[in-house]
Formats: C-alpha cells, sequence, structure tokens
C-alpha cells in the first residue's frame, strides 16, 4: 500500500503480548511514536497504518469485547475523541457535528489517552465549543483498561451513529469501538501522518481534505467526499477600498504550523508581501509565543521593514468574522504547514487563499482544494503574482456563481452529518 507506516516490531510486540501487562506495555509504546511522525521520511509521505490496524480485531478479541450490532441513525450520536483543543481543525468539525446532529441527541466521550485532562474541567457542563448532553472522560489508569472502559460505556449508550475522531495513536479508541463498527464511521483527519484505523473496514471512511481523499480512495478504501463546514456564511461584504489604504492581509495557524524546518522561512513569505506597499499590513490571528514572534520581526527588521507592520492578534473565535471585522484583502495561508479548515472559512470571508508550500515536502502535505478559488505558491518571489491573481479570483469567489460554488461545497458536509455518508458518495 502506497503512503503506508510499518512497524514491525510493535506489531509483533501487540500480537505476542504474553500477559496483559505486555500487552499494554506494547500500546502504550505505540501511543508514544506520535513524536517521530515529524521526520521528513514519514511526515507527509505515511499515512496509513496496515499492521497495527490488524492488530485491532485481535486485540479486541483477546480482551473477549463482543461484536454488537446496532441499526444506524441520528438518534444517538457519539463522538469518541482523545482530546480536543482550544484550535484546530478537526475540534471544529467535532463542534459542526454535535451542531447538525443535534447536541441533545450527542454524547462526546474522551478517552484523554496522554492523561492530560481532570474531571474538574466539567464542572458547570461541557464547554460552550462543544454543545452535548454529555461530556465523558475515560478514567482507566491503563491502556488496556480504557479499551475495556469505552466498551463498556459505548454498550450502556448503545449508540446509533458514532464518529471516530481520535489523535494519531490512540488504540484504546479505535479498538474500543471496533466491536460496534457497523455504527462506526472514521473520520480522517490525521491527513499528512500516519493515524490508527484508516484501512479498517468501518461502516464508512470519511475524508476532510482533498490531498487525503485522493490518497484513501488510490488505496482503495472506498472513501467518502465530505471535507469541511463553515457555520457562518453569506455574501461577503465588499472588499476595502485599497485606494484609501495599504493592502491588508491576514494569515491563521497555531505556532507550530510556521516553525517547522522548510525550504524558505515563514518570515520571507511575510516579508515578500509587506514589500508590496510600503503601508500595507499582515493580521496573524491564532495562538502565539516568543518564539513565533522573534521567527517573525526579526528577519522582517533585517530587511528594513518596520515589524509592526506584522500584528500578531492572538486567537479569534471566528476567523471569517474577524477577516471581514479587520477589512482583509487577501489572505495568506501559513507555512510550512497549510490550514485546511482555516482556508474554507477565509473563503466563506470571500478571499480566494494564497497557499504556500514547500515544493520538497511529501506528496501528503501537497494542499489540494475541491474548487479552484486559491492560489498555489512555492517561493516568495512569486507572491506579487499571487496577490494579483488572489485578487481576481476573490472578486470570482464573491460572484453569484461562485457563491453557489462554495455553498455546494460547504453543504456536502452538512449533507453528509444530517443524512449519512450515502448521500454525498465515494470518491470524486
Amino acid at each position: 500500500m502506497d503512503f503506508a507506516y510499518e512497524n514491525p516490531e510493535l506489531e509483533a510486540a501487540i500480537a505476542n503480548a504474553g500477559d496483559i501487562e505486555a500487552l499494554d506495555k506494547a500500546l502504550v509504546a505505540v501511543s508514544r511514536l506520535v513524536p517521530s511522525f515529524v521526520s521528513p521520511e514519514v511526515r507527509g509521505r505515511q499515512m496509513f497504518t496496515p499492521g497495527l490496524d490488524a492488530q485491532v480485531p485481535r486485540l479486541a478479541a483477546r480482551l473477549r469485547l463482543a461484536d454488537v450490532p446496532l441499526a444506524k441513525s441520528n438518534d444517538n450520536v457519539c463522538i469518541v475523541a482523545t482530546r480536543f483543543y482550544s484550535t484546530g481543525g478537526h475540534s471544529k468539525v467535532a463542534s459542526d457535528i454535535s451542531r447538525l446532529a443535534g447536541a441533545d441527541r450527542t454524547t462526546i466521550i474522551f478517552t484523554d489517552l496522554y492523561r492530560e485532562l481532570r474531571p474538574r474541567q466539567l464542572i458547570g457542563g461541557p464547554p460552550a465549543a462543544h454543545p452535548c448532553r454529555s461530556l465523558m472522560l475515560l478514567s482507566a489508569g491503563t491502556v488496556v483498561e480504557k479499551v475495556v472502559e469505552l466498551y463498556s460505556l459505548l454498550a450502556a449508550i448503545r449508540p446509533s451513529r458514532i464518529f471516530l475522531i481520535q489523535n494519531h495513536m490512540d488504540m484504546a479508541a479505535v479498538a474500543g469501538v471496533w466491536p460496534f463498527r457497523g455504527v462506526v464511521e472514521y473520520v480522517h483527519h490525521t491527513d499528512h501522518q500516519p493515524g490508527l484505523g484508516a484501512t479498517l473496514p468501518f461502516s464508512a471512511h470519511v475524508d476532510l481534505t482533498y490531498a487525503c481523499h485522493r490518497a484513501c480512495a488510490a488505496a482503495g478504501l472506498d472513501p467518502v467526499w465530505a471535507g469541511m463546514t463553515v457555520p457562518a456564511r453569506g455574501p461577503p461584504p465588499p472588499r476595502g477600498a485599497t485606494t484609501r489604504r495599504g493592502l491588508r492581509l491576514a494569515t491563521c495557524g497555531s505556532q507550530y504550523k510556521y516553525l517547522h524546518a522548510a525550504r524558505h522561512r515563514w518570515s520571507d513569505f511575510a516579508a515578500a508581501a509587506l514589500a508590496e506597499a510600503p503601508d500595507s499590513e499582515i493580521f496573524h490571528f491564532g495562538p502565539v509565543d516568543e518564539a513565533l514572534t522573534r521567527s517573525v520581526h526579526g528577519p522582517l527588521a533585517e530587511a528594513g521593514i518596520d515589524p509592526a507592520r506584522y500584528r500578531f492578534l492572538g486567537p479569534v473565535p471566528d476567523l471569517r468574522e474577524a477577516l471581514v471585522a479587520h477589512g482583509v484583502d487577501a489572505y495568506l495561508g501559513s507555512y510550512p504547514d497549510s490550514g485546511g479548515r482555516a482556508v474554507l472559512e477565509a473563503m466563506a470571508a470571500g478571499l480566494a487563499p494564497l497557499v504556500p508550500i514547500p515544493e520538497e515536502t511529501g506528496p501528503l502535505l501537497q494542499f489540494d482544494l475541491a474548487l479552484p478559488y486559491w492560489v498555489r505558491l512555492h517561493t516568495p518571489d512569486e507572491i506579487p503574482a499571487a496577490i494579483a491573481r488572489g485578487l481576481e479570483l476573490s472578486e470570482a469567489l464573491r460572484s453569484p456563481q461562485g457563491q453557489a460554488d462554495l455553498d455546494a461545497e460547504f453543504s456536502r458536509f452538512e449533507t453528509y452529518v444530517r443524512d449519512g455518508a450515502a448521500a454525498v458518495g465515494g470518491a470524486r
């Protein structure tokens, strides 16, 4: 299988574990693989874990977790995840699922595989960002026990639909839901690094990003293309009059999206954009720390560009709303990691995104969209032409046809959640 990650040693350790302690040790080792996935030979080049996936049914059988056949519907929805973060596309996807399926019919279960959460955080009910009727944390002390605990909870809840949105190497989540696979839908968000469960025959395999979807289709996984949605939509306001002020650009993303090693620095793209006009600005939305600030402001000053023109504005609850409120003219995607959800929110604001992509990166990181209203670029010297093309495409995106195209694409995810995977079909 193309893009396959293999770890024969760990696969054998799970298969040959002589007792529960040895089995748990092997599963803990699996959970600790994630930091190694940033290596150049893995990141952007390996996504499927067929050998580890093959251990999931065997693990469930060894723990005597009997299959539980259930009828699928939206009457009793469950979202199973490792945890959610204040930023991150898959957290917003879960919020959209709960909203569309109905918060009063949705239960969220966190495996808390890495023991980062505390029950006291649930005092007062689920967070506003994730409305649901109940949010539960698994409390078992070992990975094996978390598998059994999750299974027991699901057997009691008897959900009619399970959305699996676990972190990369959460065997507790994948093995715990396996006996309910007739109503489990694998929501594939680990799209450029290895992720457990992608090759297993759950009731549906649902892709959120287009490059990932093409890879899953080529692998014969019969994936559904659902994409993502942006709840706050509507005709975008007229673009700001750049004759009255300089060009306003924006970007959005967590710190790590800008700090990975690549052929170019993020600051190279920022400098090229700010050089377009002496009074232009870049608004940066998202978490910021000293390392990110230094990585941008220092090189700008060295290039003779006032660092104050690059403004860190922190996280915002609604990127589309922030882009509109600040009168942004062009959206520049994060580099070297692009942000799929942020790009869509920019399009919802009527902006055709400019997406810088490292040429040297793996094929799974070669960002793609199902719609034509965006600009791909690879080097900072392409910035002037990209901005000009982006402004043209933004006008097309704001047209009635462009808005109809955008709404049709966003509606795919909404149709998928409300009406099921069959309603949006397979690969495209």
